[in-house]
């Protein structure tokens, strides 16, 4: 790993006064730190899903796996830093046993390539999602948040462009057409707000409904959010010239805010 939490995350100079009654990045946290640290489950299913293919589930079981594991385990410290009363362990089971039984291999994509563009997906969600926190940190004037967020979001480009490289190799052999890739993409598109994020908000037992939570995170995106980082990565799986790539994101960013993502 490029970095690990205990040792390169400085969690001894978070400002708590700062941010302890900051109760949106104390949900957001919590939901980031659930769903990361559940990622072993995620690995065993791709695992299965490409067993023939030893270089990518070696890399997803040395390189991914611990990496994205580490995610939760460093937003976890982080959270029990600065509100050690919230039971963590508690909540986190009250999350396992609503989403494990969701986690299927036949909820994956049905084949190679495709899961992949799902993958791509949904690593540009976590790495826009981080550049989130580290645009909001900088306001807040949070270094240690800063720094956690930016090493998390390159972690998260770094799973992206690998995921990139599968896709590429299994694209051309299950003959995929533009039109077969923009329906995965826009499949994936309808389900931004997903289960995953639903399940992890109940499990922390608020007062506040998920509905409330959600127009709250819609109003901090079209504040904080890389909306053109995200519609440059969303399309990539397309294969568009640089150039093109860059004008369609230009074009179609607008329409990110307008969703509310």
């Amino acid at each position: 790993m490029k970095w690990h939490y205990e040792k390169d995350i400085a969690y001894e100079n978070i400002d708590i006064n700062k941010v302890k009654d900051n109760i949106y990045l104390f949900k957001t946290m919590i939901i980031a730190s659930f769903i990361e640290i559940t990622s072993h489950i995620y690995e065993r299913n791709l695992n299965e899903h490409y067993k023939n293919d030893e270089e990518t589930t070696q890399w997803l079981q040395q390189t991914w796996e611990p990496e994205e594991v580490q995610h939760g385990e460093s937003i976890k410290r982080y959270i029990n830093t600065i509100w050690p009363e919230f039971d963590w362990e508690k909540h986190y089971n009250l999350f396992t046993n609503d989403y494990l039984p969701l986690c299927k291999v036949e909820a994956l994509e049905p084949t190679k390539a495709g899961e992949m563009i799902a993958r791509m997906v949904v690593e540009t969600g976590t790495s826009t999602f981080y550049k989130t926190l580290v645009n909001y940190a900088k306001e807040l004037k949070e270094p240690v948040l800063e720094d956690l967020a930016s090493k998390i979001s390159k972690d998260e480009v770094y799973h992206f462009e690998t995921f990139e490289k599968v896709f590429k190799k299994y694209k051309d052999k299950e003959k995929l057409t533009k039109n077969d890739i923009t329906k995965i993409l826009y499949a994936r598109l309808k389900e931004i707000n997903n289960e995953d994020i639903k399940i992890a908000f109940e499990a922390i037992q608020s007062e506040q409904s998920y509905d409330e939570y959600i127009n709250q995170t819609k109003q901090f995106a079209k504040k904080y959010y890389p909306y053109k980082m995200a519609t440059k990565m969303f399309i990539r799986p397309l294969g568009l010239h640089k150039s093109m790539e860059s004008a369609i994101a230009t074009i179609i960013s607008p329409a990110f805010k307008i969703l509310g993502i």
